[in-house]
């Protein structure tokens, strides 16, 4: 029986996040489908880079931070002048229960640390890279990365999705 009232018609699905796709894009780039079955292809440059440690900024090496964006750069594959870097010396930290030196490295990219296989190698020479620049074991620092997306990098008042 019905009730004489029209049925509503379902809402509409929330919008969809771009979605890679294969294709021919330019070096250096990631193409990704978009509502409405659009591609675009975004540069995968703009890593960003955070290094945290507890070590007083005197035992810091001076000009670690373009150091850094340098190695960065050369293990990420990307240009040194998309790479962004960020040292936080001087921190209240503590790791695996230990308030002894130790640094937690950041590194957040569209494309580039998105599998086991990638960030295992980045892994390898980020460490090498850190024990030498900090002087501190490897048991003393641990690497987190995170994948981006275009639409969660903000620049020139809108996001990387829409550039």
């Amino acid at each position: 029986m019905r009730s004489g009232f029209p049925r509503r018609p379902p809402p509409p699905p929330p919008p969809r996040s771009p979605q890679p796709c294969p294709g021919d894009h330019p070096p250096g780039f990631r193409a990704f489908f978009l509502p409405g079955g659009l591609s675009r292809a975004f540069p995968l440059e703009m890593p960003f880079v955070e290094l945290d440690t507890n070590l007083p900024a005197g035992r810091v090496p001076a000009g670690l931070e373009k150091r850094l964006c340098a190695a960065t750069a050369a293990i990420l594959g990307k240009p040194e002048d998309r790479v962004n870097v960020t040292v936080r010396p001087g921190l209240a930290m503590a790791m695996n229960g230990s308030a002894e030196p130790g640094a937690q490295l950041l590194v957040s990219s569209i494309g580039v640390v998105g599998t086991a296989e990638e960030n295992r190698g980045h892994s390898a020479r980020l460490f090498e890279f850190l024990t030498k620049e900090l002087d501190l074991a490897q048991d003393r620092i641990i690497i987190r990365f995170l994948p981006l997306e275009p639409w969660q990098i903000g620049k020139k008042g809108t996001v990387m999705t829409f550039l």
